[in-house]
């Protein structure tokens, strides 16, 4: 997709893209895909594109990091994403208004924006995953995509689910999330996996001894978030 739409067609898939189209009214094939993987689609999926598709996530599977031990930050780390958000946004407004800027379908100048937005992607990526030792740091934390997939991914008919009279109790699942959802208490609460952080990745039913969690498909709304996070009073 990245190959295609960006650099072959020469579509900004940024989220600048996204915005800049949207207010030239030009139904590109990198808006289909915004509102395919990351708007509509995550009502039926929740936020699988993180999990299967994303190619900043690809390349960060390379890194050592798959299991971050620790936990999570506090949730302040978390605002950064939609501070990343708002600055997209606010410098689109800038450029449309104020410079008056017009994307150009097929032009070099939208190759030239995808190319600096995915450079400061994979850029920041690696040095929070590195600084923090933690693959999927840059999802936690930075990418200001997850600000319009959190709020969508709540009403995901597909989520994962587990049998709380089968649980074992042995944190497998939780330790193996990388995202770092706690998803024993979802199962010892009776509730399916609710978290909006849930990339859908299935890691958790695949580590689980007793194979008891599964995917399924059913109504209900996401959001209470179980969130394994760093006890404030170990230092290291």
């Amino acid at each position: 997709m990245l190959g295609f739409l960006g650099i072959i067609k020469l579509e900004n898939m940024q989220l600048e893209g996204f915005f800049f189209y949207l207010l030239s009214g030009y139904f590109a094939g990198s808006v289909l895909h915004y509102l395919a993987a990351k708007i509509l689609g995550p009502i039926l999926f929740g936020r699988g594109f993180c999990g299967w598709a994303c190619w900043t996530a690809m390349a960060l599977d390379f890194l050592p990091y798959k299991r971050n031990k620790a936990g999570r930050l506090t949730e302040k780390w978390e605002l950064l994403r939609y501070v990343h958000f708002g600055f997209s946004l606010l410098l689109v407004l800038l450029f449309w208004f104020v410079i008056q800027y017009r994307p150009i379908p097929m032009s070099k100048l939208e190759l030239a924006w995808l190319a600096a937005g995915n450079t400061f992607y994979f850029v920041s990526a690696f040095f929070l995953a590195f600084m923090l030792k933690d693959n999927r740091a840059f999802c936690k934390y930075l990418c200001p995509i997850t600000v319009i997939l959190k709020v969508t991914s709540r009403f995901a008919f597909l989520k994962i689910e587990g049998s709380k009279e089968n649980c074992s109790q042995c944190g497998a699942c939780t330790k193996a999330c990388p995202m770092d959802i706690n998803v024993m208490e979802y199962v010892m609460n009776g509730e399916r996996v609710l978290s909006t952080e849930c990339i859908f990745c299935l890691t958790c039913t695949t580590v689980c001894p007793e194979a008891i969690l599964d995917d399924t498909f059913k109504m209900d709304i996401g959001g209470n978030e179980r969130i394994r996070r760093i006890d404030p009073g170990i230092t290291n």
